[in-house]
């Protein structure tokens, strides 16, 4: 949708006329609609360890929070930096004030159509100053303080008359009605206190805020559990202060979305001398409105206190589906949360910092208890609408498989082998599923009103795209139009090159032309599922044994086999949703979040995975096999697994059951670039090469621990490239050569298990596309027995990955992926920033 304009209505016709702002609003048309209905994801969060959960999927771009440049910053000023340039858009929506003051932060229902009432109120009780037309509190407006903070102190001091007016317009409300209840105070803070957590004391340090009144008392600090609304203020626009303000405020904002899982979005406000926006953030959009003058344009003023001191905690951005319960042992708060009508007790957090970007998933795991004192996963997860929920895709998929022949046995054996769903549902707020446009914004959406910059062009010099120097890690891909072109290359932020100011057209243009990808807003809905085991992910599993066990399960087993046999990939195979269930003694696979039908046709597949474990295919976007040598050994038709002993926990048992033929779909002709099976079964190979690279045998640590720093380095480094990953994976000798450097066992055994894999996956993508264009050869996608085979047969290898003992090791800068189970936050953390330093 787009208003009819985007400037502000002239500031000195609203002043102290005896007129409402509803009145004012009355003749403007209802442009909000009503929304369509939306359609049919670790161990302790740290840079040490993984997301253990159903790792968030990127495919176009890098996230700023999850870059090592942020995770290794030691300043705050680089930490909004990053967030405001990487991923924050540079072009946003921006609303007339009155729009959204009578839509997204309305008035409680008592108090419509009486801003007027309370304006004269303030008059008669000499609140307002007529003869100097402003705020009796106020005694010169603030640019007037500008560099004199001998005679009136610093903007803290400057601005500490907005409590005074705050109070005063509740007194006056309360005497127009006396059953209304005050839920938030405001308080303007001096010397920049921080805003506390479980974690301590965080560095966003707004210089106002509200503040439920229900907060207990017991502390003198601030805690971002109980704020709301945050401020930045400044005496004056000139130089950068509105950049400066700007920054502070998205940081302030986006620390009370990632700290507090209470909270679904948060208002802020940004004053420069008089001039006062309003701003919203969800983890779905940010949008600013027009300025209005708080001195002289007290209607609205009045109107936006009123609403802020008489919200309900929900309409303020709480999550009234969960609350605090306790706070654990190790002064952790813990929460009860509600999923379809059942309560679950959170016990730890097991990943969280997907929520620490400001637009996104913000995916949450959490190990939670029933009512009933059983043990299992809980993920709560803001989806994109088109996305179907995952429960749902699970069934589709077992729907598939009970197609097949001997269906009702396939389906049985894949159950399995996947996660269980026990409880889901979309999360509903007022009656309402809760929704980042038709809930909190009322029906407003973002995407069709027209876009300002972020920053306003005056204040911006010269941008020009570069790439990230530091190291990526996987983020969430829905936050940016998922991208097609095989040759981009991701990870770009914005920043200053030149000190020459420009002309606003030119920059507008420049922030289009660089950010147009990032203009897309990703209306999103309030998802949570509960799944039945608490398994641990391969990531975390400490004996190597039990990781090719998860990993037989999966590939030469059942899952992956039978998924495949059903016309389906999953597409997103990384070691964070690959897990090894210790109760039962099986490998599981979750995570079917992009699961989709295999198809040969209709447009060109968008890049989906995790960029760690993707095919090189897959990241390239193209095929790269057609035309390599002949093929060296014929994998085979397709064949059925062996289901009772895909991995032998005895050395006694055999290894591989019967072989029997098996049939295939046909593909035929291919347009463009499409994930099949293989890709998959790779991405178990850029796993297990993970697993290898990223661990020392307990007993016998790495002899070249250098060299193998280097090739992690380079193959591990999260960016959207293919050419290393692909020479890793076609050249023998590379594979070959990490004999050198990796632990003995290692290099014995499991790059035995790699070299094996790698061949008859090899000669199958050769077979598959020696006809390319037009068609693949969908009859070597079925090589899952094979994959494994070579090696199981020898009781040698089998015998040599039984005894290794996996050890977390150092990974490279900012890479908080890594199992390192023996490190603190602070030991990580510390040793990146030593190897940053030299």
């Amino acid at each position: 949708m787009s208003f009819p304009s985007s400037r502000p209505r002239t500031l000195e016709a609203d002043r102290d006329k005896s007129v409402t702002l509803e009145q004012v609003t009355a003749s403007r048309p209802n442009r909000f609609h009503t929304p369509e209905p939306l359609g049919p994801p670790p161990p302790p969060n740290s840079l040490s360890q993984l997301p253990s959960f159903l790792q968030q999927t990127p495919a176009s771009k890098v996230r700023g929070t999850l870059s090592g440049d942020y995770l290794t910053a030691t300043g705050v000023e680089k930490k909004r930096t990053i967030i405001a340039t990487r991923d924050i858009p540079q072009m946003i929506p921006e609303i007339p004030i009155d729009f959204f003051l009578e839509k997204i932060l309305p008035l409680p229902h008592s108090l419509i159509d009486k801003t007027g009432h309370i304006l004269k109120t303030l008059r008669s009780r000499g609140a307002i100053n007529e003869e100097q037309d402003r705020w009796s509190a106020f005694s010169v407006d603030p640019v007037v303080a500008t560099g004199q903070s001998k005679k009136y102190g610093d903007e803290s001091v400057v601005f500490q008359p907005m409590e005074k007016i705050f109070k005063a317009v509740v007194d006056a409300a309360k005497e127009n009605d006396d059953e209304l209840q005050q839920t938030f105070e405001f308080l303007v803070t001096t010397g920049h206190p921080p805003m506390y957590s479980d974690r301590g004391a965080g560095d966003a340090q707004p210089d106002g805020f509200n503040k439920i009144l229900a907060a207990s008392t017991e502390s003198n600090h601030h805690f971002v559990y109980d704020i709301a609304n945050p401020c930045q203020f400044k005496t004056t626009d000139r130089g950068g202060n509105i950049n400066d303000n700007v920054m502070k405020l998205i940081y302030d904002m986006t620390q009370i979305l990632s700290l507090d899982p209470c909270r679904r979005f948060t208002f802020g406000t940004t004053i420069e001398d008089c001039s006062t926006r309003l701003w919203f953030l969800s983890h779905a959009t940010l949008l600013k409105t027009t300025p209005f003058d708080f001195m002289r344009d007290r209607p609205r003023l009045i109107r936006l206190f009123l609403s802020l001191a008489f919200a309900s905690p929900t309409k303020m951005g709480w999550d009234p589906t969960i609350t605090f319960d306790h706070t654990s042992d190790d002064d952790r708060r813990q929460y009860r949360i509600e999923v379809n009508g059942k309560s679950y007790t959170t016990d730890r957090i097991l990943s969280d910092i997907a929520a620490d970007s400001p637009l996104g998933r913000a995916t949450r795991v959490w190990k939670v208890v029933d009512d009933v004192g059983h043990v299992h996963v809980l993920k709560d997860v803001w989806l994109d609408h088109s996305r179907t929920e995952e429960h749902l895709i699970r069934e589709e998929i077992l729907k598939a498989v009970r197609d097949l022949d001997d269906g009702e046995r396939f389906v049985e054996r894949l159950k399995k082998h996947m996660l269980t769903p026990i409880a889901y549902g979309k999360v509903r707020v007022d009656e309402e599923t809760d929704d980042t446009s038709g809930v909190m914004l009322a029906g407003y959406d973002p995407k069709e009103d027209e876009m300002v910059p972020l920053i306003p062009p005056t204040t911006i010099s010269s941008r020009n795209t570069r790439r990230s120097t530091g190291m990526s890690m996987p983020s969430d891909r829905d936050s940016v139009r998922p991208l097609s072109s095989p040759g981009f290359e991701a990870d770009e932020s914005v920043e200053s090159s030149s000190e020459t100011p420009r002309p606003r057209r030119a920059v507008l243009d420049d922030l289009m032309k660089q950010g147009g990808n990032r203009l897309r807003h990703h209306r999103r809905y309030h998802y949570r599922v509960v799944f039945k085991e608490f398994a641990t992910t391969i990531y975390e599993e400490k004996s190597c044994n039990n990781v090719f066990h998860a990993i037989a399960d999966v590939v030469k087993g059942v899952a992956l086999w039978i998924l495949h046999k059903a016309g389906w990939v999953h597409r997103d195979i990384s070691g964070g949703n690959l897990y090894w269930y210790e109760k039962e003694r099986v490998g599981l696979i979750g995570d079917f979040e992009y699961a989709r039908v295999i198809k040969g046709d209709g447009h060109h597949d968008v890049r989906t995975g995790t960029p760690f474990f993707m095919a090189a295919e897959t990241l390239a976007q193209k095929y790269l096999f057609k035309k390599t040598e002949e093929i060296l050994n014929d994998p085979g038709e397709g064949s059925t697994p062996d289901f009772d002993n895909p991995w032998p926990d005895s050395l006694d048992q055999p290894v591989l059951g019967s072989i029997t033929p098996s049939t295939s779909q046909q593909l035929g002709h291919i347009d463009g670039f499409h994930h099949n099976p293989l890709h998959d079964l790779e991405s178990i190979w850029w796993v297990i090469v993970y697993i290898v690279f990223f661990n020392d045998d307990a007993e016998e640590l790495s002899p070249k621990p250098k060299t193998r720093q280097d090739v992690m380095d380079q193959l591990f480094n999260g960016r959207l490239e293919y050419l290393h990953r692909l020479s890793f994976f076609n050249e023998s000798d590379r594979l070959r050569e990490a004999r050198q450097y990796l632990s003995s066992n290692f290099g014995c055994h499991t790059v035995d298990i790699l070299e094996e894999y790698r061949t008859v996956l090899q000669n199958a993508y050769r077979k598959s596309e020696r006809n390319y264009p037009p068609t693949i050869d969908d009859t070597s996608f079925f090589i899952h027995s094979s994959l494994l085979k070579p090696v199981l047969q020898n009781p040698v290898y089998v015998r040599g990955v039984h005894v290794i003992e996996n050890e977390g090791i150092a990974k490279p800068v900012g890479v908080y992926l890594a199992p390192l189970r023996k490190y603190t936050f602070k030991e990580s953390l510390a040793g990146a920033q030593k190897r940053l330093t030299g």
